[in-house]
């Protein structure tokens, strides 16, 4: 029986970790996994090693205090893998965590691979040499990664966003509008504060102000917020008591939903802004962390933006309103600009049905296809 250890430290990584998954066990029922993830994940026959979400930190005020437990769960980790010896490894994003795993059971003669390759072409490039490293093969989620890992020598194949294959390529916001019972002609704002803990905490109450503001402008507007675990809900929920709002709607899961049925998303940076893209839906990319860590990122970066549509792109297409700028009065008045502007909105629909075109490929048929020779 084949043995694939797999690790996916967030929910993004956990949602195509879960959807490999499927593929490989609909090829072969047999294949056994072991390792760490969620929800997802355990619903394809993963029972995770430790709870995943020791790996959702949010910057470095929260990452540093949690340095000794992070060591002391990857040595358990990989003293448990090696003991299991799967036939491969495949680390899920996660990168600063995966490396060293990957590293260490490379050395042991285990075959790694990492899905998801780092923003190395957005800061420390030198990352590079330690991929080569630690890593056997890169599965890269976007076309412009494989020149830079060729470059140096480290085996990659671009396999496309999972995302692009499970979200049509013509938006149908009726169709999802109808799912959640909602008008069809009420103007919806989807609102996305993160997925971790600390995006939460400093996202979560400027987005309901934001909201209170545009109900001013959009007397009967509708926001819609996901949360995706039952500590999440019961953190936004908490502060909706603090701070009630009409025509406001928070649900369970369903992220799909609630972006494919919107006329416009304000959204923390990071995986959930390429959904919004895939929907060609219009947006705003915000993010508030610590002074430490938003000065480190703009020493550090190499590149002007933050929001992978704009990354992808490689115009500044979608507003990023970054710390200072990430407040209620700045994001309601540019959500109200966008709303109002027909033709921009024609255009980014345009950019965004481009951006998905690029982005589609048959993603776990061409994993599947590289890591088959190396299962037992």
């Amino acid at each position: 029986m084949a043995k694939i250890a797999i690790l996916a430290g967030e929910p993004s990584g956990d949602l195509i970790a879960s959807q490999l998954m499927a593929f490989i066990k609909n090829k072969d029922k047999t294949i056994k996994f072991i390792g760490v993830g969620g929800p997802l994940m355990e619903k394809h026959g993963l029972k995770s090693y430790f709870d995943f979400t020791n790996l959702s930190l949010y910057g470095v005020l929260q990452v540093i205090p949690n340095i000794p437990k992070l060591l002391f769960l990857r040595y358990k980790l990989i003293k448990y893998l090696k003991t299991e010896k799967p036939d491969i490894f495949i680390g899920v994003d996660a990168p600063d965590f995966n490396f060293n795993v990957e590293k260490k059971l490379k050395q042991f003669g285990i075959p790694t691979f990492h899905y998801v390759a780092p923003s190395v072409w957005a800061w420390r490039p030198n990352r590079v040499y330690k991929i080569k490293k630690s890593t056997d093969h890169i599965f890269s989620i976007f076309p412009h990664e494989k020149p830079l890992f060729d470059k140096v020598g480290v085996k990659a194949t671009f396999v496309g966003h999972p995302l692009a294959n499970s979200i049509s390529l013509k938006p149908n916001t009726n169709k999802y509008r109808k799912k959640l019972k909602l008008n069809l002609n009420q103007l919806i704002i989807a609102l996305l504060p993160g997925s971790r803990m600390g995006e939460l905490t400093a996202h979560t109450d400027v987005l309901l102000e934001s909201a209170r503001n545009l109900l001013k402008i959009y007397p009967n507007a509708k926001f819609l917020v996901p949360a995706n675990n039952d500590r999440n809900y019961a953190y936004i929920s908490s502060r909706l008591k603090e701070n009630p709002i009409k025509s406001f709607k928070l649900y369970k899961q369903n992220v799909e939903e609630i972006i494919g049925c919107s006329n416009l998303a304000i959204v923390a940076s990071g995986t959930a802004t390429l959904e919004v893209a895939l929907h060609k839906k219009p947006m705003i990319i915000i993010y508030k962390g610590s002074w430490i860590s938003y000065f480190a990122w703009k020493m550090l970066r190499l590149i002007p933006n933050v929001g992978l549509p704009n990354i992808l792109l490689k115009e500044n297409i979608v507003p990023e309103m970054l710390q200072h700028k990430a407040i209620p009065s700045l994001l309601s008045k540019k959500a109200n600009e966008i709303i109002e502007d027909k033709i921009y909105l024609k255009k980014i629909e345009f950019k965004f049905q481009k951006l998905h075109s690029g982005l589609k490929k048959n993603t776990s048929a061409l994993i599947y296809k590289t890591i088959k020779p190396f299962l037992k």
